[in-house]
């Protein structure tokens, strides 16, 4: 075993990050963590997860905005009680960061998203990959997997998520997250494929 531990994936959407993730957790023994992230830091403000993971990426304030909003009780919403302190962005990014560190201290994990590149940065034992692939190549895969999706939709979505996760990075982190200078490995997955790029990160990890 080689002196990585861990791994954190940063990915565009469709680029196949997530499932690449995945498979290093299977097969390396990996604990594989996306959104647990989320819904422990969520338990731990008392905040429900549904309100937040897709307003999570968004610009500073959106949380905040969004929970007082259904803490009014709005006409089409149930009423959900007032919270105790508002919720920040920030105050979520901090908590997610805190157990992150705490994971990797107890175990070999894969973890996709959440910020995770810049949260572990000061950890040597920290495998750091961005995938990413041009916006045909994310679309159409996508689309394959979404059998019914049509093509503008997709791409809409597609090309919304690369701005919402670069603004959340800038706003709360202050980096451009796509510098490759933020990790050790940056694979095109539209010209190389998932196993390959598989075996590249099991390299180091040999």
């Amino acid at each position: 075993m080689g002196k990585f531990r861990s791994i954190v994936i940063s990915r565009l959407m469709g680029s196949g990050g997530s499932y690449i993730g995945y498979l290093a957790a299977r097969e390396l023994g990996f604990r594989y963590l996306d959104r647990e992230i989320l819904r422990e830091a969520s338990d731990r403000l008392g905040v429900d997860t549904a309100l937040i993971e897709h307003a999570e990426e968004r610009s500073a304030g959106i949380i905040e905005s969004l929970l007082r909003s259904f803490s009014s009780g709005a006409p089409e919403s149930a009423f959900i009680p007032p919270m105790g302190r508002a919720v920040y962005e920030r105050d979520l990014f901090q908590l997610e960061s805190r157990i992150m560190n705490r994971v990797v201290d107890e175990v070999g994990a894969v973890i996709v998203g959440r910020g995770a590149f810049y949260a572990l940065k000061d950890r040597p034992e920290v495998f750091r990959v961005f995938i990413h692939a041009p916006l045909e190549f994310r679309i159409r895969r996508v689309m394959e997997v979404r059998k019914n999706a049509e093509y503008e939709t997709v791409k809409s979505q597609v090309i919304e998520s690369d701005r919402r996760r670069t603004k959340f990075v800038k706003d709360i982190i202050g980096v451009n997250w796509m510098d490759a200078r933020n990790f050790h490995l940056c694979v095109d997955s539209s010209a190389v494929d998932f196993r390959s790029i598989l075996g590249m990160i099991k390299n180091f990890f040999s």
